[in-house]
């Protein structure tokens, strides 16, 4: 079993450096373009299923990347890989001081363990169980079948937690970049993360909206 997981392209609020959480944000023009560069340098990889969040921006970057791949299957939609909920701190932006809620968004963004909590939303262990229950339920399938998996920096992150070595280092050095690809093999029932944050298209058009906070 192979499972590639990607995080969803660019969007505008991903430029202004707001917090998108489960607000339903699409992607941009540059978002669709390395969506497409992506897709187009995995040919040759015959998915077999594909998974998606709901929230347009992982589906439409799901969907592009079947497309340029030459993949025709279906996109199932699955709530545990949506993004976390922010509650009362989505669509804000986190540098922003005049936003009574930036400083503790900081905080909570440069260390999800920190013990804050999002007002109305997710802890960051509802994420993990969450996004973990899917990847388990997945992994127990034990077959021989490549699968795509398309979701959300946080929620990225928070499923693959329990493959880090230092789990208490949520981030792992960086968000991940927009379309960029952890991928997973499973031998014998046992899961290993054998490539972080690949991606498919010029090093050069990474951008990290979110590493300084």
């Amino acid at each position: 079993m192979k499972i590639y997981i990607v995080r969803h392209g660019e969007t505008n609020l991903n430029k202004a450096r707001v917090l998108q959480g489960a607000f339903d944000e699409p992607l941009n023009e540059e978002g669709i373009r390395l969506a497409k560069i992506s897709g187009q340098n995995l040919k040759g990889i015959k998915f077999d299923e594909a998974f998606s969040s709901p929230l347009s921006r992982a589906y439409e970057t799901t969907r592009i990347i079947l497309e340029e791949s030459g993949n025709k299957i279906e996109i199932k939609k699955d709530d545990r890989l949506k993004e976390s909920n922010f509650g009362l701190w989505e669509n804000t932006s986190i540098t922003n001081d005049e936003n009574h809620y930036a400083k503790d968004i900081r905080e909570y963004i440069k260390n999800p363990f920190c013990g804050l909590l999002p007002p109305e939303g997710e802890s960051v262990y509802q994420v993990i169980n969450r996004t973990q229950d899917f990847l388990k339920e997945l992994i127990s399938r034990n077959d021989d079948k490549t699968y795509l998996i398309g979701m959300h920096g946080f929620a990225l992150r928070a499923m693959l937690n329990m493959f880090y070595e230092n789990k208490n280092d949520f981030w792992q050095g960086s968000v991940p970049p927009n379309v960029a690809f952890n991928i997973i093999e499973v031998h014998d029932g046992k899961a290993e993360l054998v490539k972080k944050d690949v991606v498919y298209y010029d090093q050069k058009d990474i951008k990290q909206y979110y590493k300084k906070i």
